[in-house]
Formats: structure tokens, C-alpha cells, sequence
């Protein structure tokens, strides 16, 4: 959650001009435009990942070599490093799926 100051109407019990109001994550919450978080540009990087996907796959079963092979990563240490990325990015999306089921409730 981010919280950033707004400026609210004179009706408010508040005294100060400006309160800190939660915003969630999307900074783009109506999904207008080309660029950012837009409902626009996440359709399409999640349509390129999926074709980056099949064609790993296919790449795999053509040439016989895994999709980890195939960018270099063959053994020792490389597959420490993709370890590491995967498990950092299971990590953020389950404190990400926390905050989301906190804020609901």
C-alpha cells in the first residue's frame, strides 16, 4: 500500500488541509493509456509471455536442449542463480496476494 497526501473538501472533521489517504498498488487505477500500469500494456506483456512460452517449449522439443539450456544456463552455480530468482518471485507474489487478502478483509 502506498500512502500519499490528498487534499480533501472543507466538509471533512479533519482540521488539516491534506490526509493521508491508502492508495493500492496500481498507480493507474482507471487503465487509461498506452504506457505504465494500464490494462492496455498488461494484456499485452502477459499475451508476450505466453508466445515467449510456447516458443521456449517448441525450441525445446526441436532442438532437445531445456529452456534454461537454451539462454546458457547448463549447471553449477547458473542454476543457483535461476533457484534464486524463482523463489524470490514466489515470494513476491505470495506477500503480494497477503496484502491484497488483507486489504479486502
Amino acid at each position: 500500500m502506498v500512502s500519499t497526501p490528498t487534499k480533501t473538501p472543507a466538509s471533512d472533521n479533519n482540521s488539516s488541509p491534506t490526509v493521508n489517504k491508502t492508495v493500492g498498488l496500481n498507480v493507474n487505477p482507471t487503465g487509461a493509456g498506452v504506457f505504465g500500469f494500464s490494462n492496455f500494456a498488461e494484456t499485452w506483456n502477459g499475451r508476450m509471455a505466453m508466445i515467449g512460452l510456447v516458443a521456449g517449449f517448441a525450441n525445446e522439443v526441436i532442438t532437445g536442449k531445456g529452456i534454461l539450456a537454451q539462454v546458457g544456463i547448463t549447471g553449477g552455480i547458473s542454476v543457483l542463480f535461476a533457484l534464486f530468482f524463482t523463489g524470490f518471485t514466489i515470494a513476491t507474489l505470495l506477500g503480494y496476494y497477503a496484502v491484497k487478502a488483507t486489504r479486502d478483509s
